[in-house]
């Protein structure tokens, strides 16, 4: 390797990206990668286009501007550290944004074989993975659902961050309502609240309900398959104490079932307490029959309910149906 590429490995490990990455396992994407200098105002990418690249940045800023179906436009901003393009080149389709230099702009830029190189270092899919789940948030309006007794929550996918949002918010959750969730009354061990939240919104997908549209998190609902690709799924519910009773846990099945529609799962599984009377209510009426599991412990499987057994508008339908098209095609 030459001494160009040996200071350039340096460089790259002082991106908080590679962060702990020694420089001599940066040394292949290094010679692979060529250096980027744009000014203000330059057009570095643009949505629809074929992906071919993607850019690290060194110092400055980029905007990344993101126009939905809907014609809506979301906006984010990235900086020192950060990668771009990367999303386009995992999914292996055209730009979802354009990304325009937004301060004088200094960094690298590689191809699809750097790419495929930089996949190669430890831990960097599971980076790669964590940033496009992060710029979820990016294009995520929560949508305001009405329910029982004129309470009004707000629905959207499960973001970074609602891990320690809900473990440290001020939303509680009592032993027994844990104890129901998780058959066991301590909190959830840090390792149980990863997987539940760091989720990859295919085989695994999770709705949350907050109070407020940035408000905390007071219930959630997910289904996960059975094996990657099949069209069977188990699904649990969490809700707080204190909104227990407004229909919550029903809402959230129908939405579950929506996210079923677009992502391809066509039966739900439960595995529950024999006591847990108020989510066998729930999968009641999507025609749960209940066979014992274990002890004190029963299980169902019932078809996903079809779109004409929804109670929810049309409207709201079309909605949870776009959000979750928009995220399982962002990550998969």
């Amino acid at each position: 390797m030459s001494g160009v590429t040996a200071v350039r490995a340096d460089e790259l490990a002082a991106l908080e990206f590679f962060a702990g990455c020694p420089a001599a396992t940066l040394l292949p994407l290094a010679a692979q990668v060529e250096p980027l200098a744009a000014s203000p105002g330059q057009v570095l990418m643009r949505q629809g286009d074929a992906a071919l690249t993607f850019l690290l940045i060194a110092a400055g800023e980029v905007t990344v501007t993101h126009i939905g179906d809907d014609g809506e436009e979301s906006v984010a901003h990235l900086g020192a550290g950060d990668v771009v393009g990367e999303i386009a080149l995992l999914r292996d389709r055209p730009r979802s944004a354009t990304v325009v230099a937004g301060s004088e702009l200094t960094g690298w830029v590689g191809n699809r074989d750097a790419f495929a190189e930089m996949l190669h270092l430890p831990k960097v899919m599971e980076r790669l993975v964590r940033t496009a789940r992060q710029r979820l948030a990016t294009y995520i309006t929560p949508i305001e659902i009405a329910l029982r007794d004129h309470l009004v929550l707000h629905l959207r996918p499960v973001l970074p961050g609602d891990n320690v949002r809900t473990v440290g918010g001020p939303i509680e959750f009592s032993a027994e309502t844990l104890y129901r969730r998780f058959q066991s009354t301590r909190a959830p061990a840090p390792a149980l609240m990863a997987y539940l939240f760091e989720v990859d919104y295919v085989d695994h997908f999770v709705w949350v309900m907050t109070a407020g549209a940035d408000g905390p998190v007071v219930a959630d609902a997910r289904f996960v398959r059975e094996g990657h690709g099949v069209t069977t799924a188990e699904v649990a519910f969490l809700v707080a104490d204190i909104y227990q009773g407004h229909g919550i846990g029903t809402f959230l099945l129908e939405a579950l079932a929506v996210a079923a529609h677009v992502g391809g799962v066509a039966r739900f599984t439960a595995r529950v307490l024999s006591d847990n009377y108020s989510m066998r209510s729930i999968m009641n009426r999507a025609g749960a029959h209940w066979v014992r599991d274990d002890l004190n412990v029963v299980i169902t499987e019932v078809d996903v309910p079809g779109r004409d057994a929804l109670t929810m508008s049309p409207d709201v339908y079309q909605q949870v149906a776009d959000m979750a098209r928009r995220v399982m095609r962002t990550v998969s």
